[in-house]
């Protein structure tokens, strides 16, 4: 087996992680990244439902200290790093004092999109040091990924935009066809082009394409815990048979109060129907 196919077999397919923001001071306060206190029961708890490693910048110390944590209290999840365009000398300071070793390191579009090779191979031979695998993270990715495909072939790991509604690319069909006739890993960022397509329909269309992992930006907790459910299921299997018996809409009324309940996703697994009056519980036969 090559070193690619062992990547693509062990590269997490179901990400945990953040990276709307390049900057810390930029994340709103209410967003879980603030709080690490939410943050790592959070991770936790998409572990239990089916995610499999996560991706964070590497931001600060503080950053660094909470990834230490995470990688101390959660065994066997990978975690995979970006750094920005800024001094090297800073990025290697912050990767000196993690105590694990990343499993990707992906440069971000501050470096990646200006399609420089010089810049790209300078911050690649400093963060290889760090990791094995060193990638890039795109938002501009026809161009980006074109270009390194010709121009650095070492390049194997590519975070992108890629979604059924072709949101944040230039081109959906020129994207697929670049993605479907390269041997590179690919994971999509944005799977649900921000909310406008439902997790169902999005891991559908992306399953269907040589997409090997879709990052799920963390925020609202029951929504997250969904979009890893379906990604987990489609990922694995694509089997359609099996993801409806596990996902087909269900109703249910509550036999104390007589209301419509709701569906909850146990960090434990499985799923049930609640009362949102009395509480009650009813587990959803599998």
């Amino acid at each position: 087996m090559s070193d690619l196919d062992k990547l693509k077999d062990t590269i997490p397919d179901v990400v945990s992680g953040f990276v709307r923001y390049a900057e810390y001071k930029a994340i709103p306060e209410t967003l879980p990244i603030k709080n690490k206190d939410i943050l790592l029961p959070l991770l936790k708890r998409l572990k239990e439902a089916g995610s499999n490693g996560c991706l964070f910048y590497l931001y600060d110390e503080e950053m660094v200290s909470f990834l230490n944590t995470l990688h101390s209290e959660i065994a066997n999840f990978p975690i995979m790093l970006i750094v920005r365009f800024e001094d090297i000398g800073k990025i290697t300071a912050l990767l000196e004092t993690l105590e694990f070793k990343p499993f990707v390191i992906f440069l971000d579009y501050s470096i990646s999109d200006q399609r420089d090779n010089e810049i790209v191979l300078k911050y690649s031979k400093v963060v290889s040091k760090f990791t094995q695998n060193v990638g890039i993270f795109s938002i501009e990715p026809i161009g980006t990924v074109s270009f390194f495909i010709t121009a650095n072939p070492d390049i194997k790991v590519y975070l992108i935009p890629f979604n059924m509604l072709g949101f944040g690319v230039q081109n959906r069909s020129l994207l697929e066809m670049i993605v479907n006739s390269s041997e590179n890993v690919y994971i999509t960022m944005n799977p649900l082009a921000q909310g406008r397509i439902k997790s169902r329909q999005a891991f559908d269309y992306i399953t269907t394409h040589r997409i090997h992992g879709s990052l799920i930006e963390i925020g609202d907790v029951e929504s997250n815990l969904e979009t890893v459910k379906f990604a987990k299921y489609f990922f694995e299997t694509h089997d359609f048979l099996q993801i409806a018996l596990e996902f087909e809409d269900h109703s249910e009324v509550c036999d104390t109060c007589g209301l419509g309940m709701y569906r909850y996703y146990p960090p434990s697994g499985g799923s049930w129907f609640y009362c949102p009056q009395c509480q009650q519980k009813k587990e959803i036969p599998k």
